[in-house]
């Protein structure tokens, strides 16, 4: 079944509100105490679960199931495994509860709530994307505008010189993270005729729309060998709104993303690029 606009519309409204739901209640635990626990991946950032990310979880998944089940669409949640009902349906959600939960634990602003609907070809088709820090809500459907809490979403141009770099954590102590920032640098001084900024502790969702509200600035994720990179969830929403207000985003080497590969949800052999030069 093909999502026409009046469907995209009215998931959109139901993603919305249950990003809300979601962000209220993870709001409402960032000064309490909650369990903590590891993954097993070699990331610090994408390490790291907590009760909290699990159960924002189970809040979306019931507030999209009756959707779910109206419009026979498949799930993608990061705190659940992949069932595979994304390489079978014609459309499916995928959810990270809290994305930047590194930045949460550390009870400071970077996390959000991400919903995407994707097609089984790979394609952001809706993004919505929770700042509960801020109360900040971010939302498209494919085709349409974006809209940030209610108004049309632009891209901000900073009047300050420079450029700004919004990186992961992870990719700090990176190899390659050097090379980018002296090339990045030599950016900003011929280019914008100020410095090189960097931010490097939001998550990938709150880096990503940083750059549309602080252009010049730039979001990149290496590829690499080993396994992570991020996710479906991490980038389908974000995605989706990025290219609502006129980003092209793209894989590190300039692709079309693809939200739905088979083999399985990592994106560490193409990375990511999110940029406002």
């Amino acid at each position: 079944m093909k999502l026409q606009k009046s469907h995209l519309l009215e998931l959109q409204e139901i993603a919305q509100q249950a990003a809300l739901n979601a962000g209220k209640y993870i709001q409402s635990k960032l000064n309490e105490d909650y369990e903590i626990g590891s993954k097993g991946t070699n990331s610090k950032a994408s390490d790291i679960v907590t009760e909290v990310d699990i159960n924002a979880q189970k809040i979306i998944a019931k507030a999209l199931q009756e959707s779910i089940q109206k419009y026979d669409l498949g799930w993608l949640g990061e705190e659940t495994p992949d069932d595979g009902s994304r390489l079978v349906k014609d459309y499916f959600f995928t959810v990270d509860p809290i994305d930047g939960t590194l930045p949460f634990t550390k009870k400071t602003n970077g996390f959000s709530v991400s919903i995407g609907l994707v097609s089984q070809s790979g394609i952001s088709v809706l993004g919505v994307a929770y700042d509960p820090y801020h109360d900040v809500l971010y939302c498209a459907v494919k085709g349409e505008k974006a809209y940030r809490n209610g108004e049309e979403f632009k891209i901000n141009y900073n009047k300050n010189k420079g450029l700004t770099f919004y990186s992961d954590l992870s990719f700090v102590s990176s190899g390659a993270y050097p090379f980018l920032i002296e090339s990045l640098e030599r950016t900003a001084k011929e280019k914008y005729g100020g410095a090189l900024k960097v931010v490097d502790h939001q998550g990938a969702v709150i880096n990503a729309m940083s750059v549309i509200e602080n252009a010049p600035a730039v979001y990149i994720k290496p590829h690499r060998d080993k396994q992570g990179g991020g996710c479906a969830w991490d980038f389908a929403a974000s995605a989706c709104i990025a290219e609502a207000v006129g980003i092209k985003v793209t894989d590190y080497f300039g692709n079309p993303i693809n939200l739905n590969k088979k083999e399985n949800t990592y994106m560490n052999n193409e990375g990511i690029r999110f940029e406002v030069w």
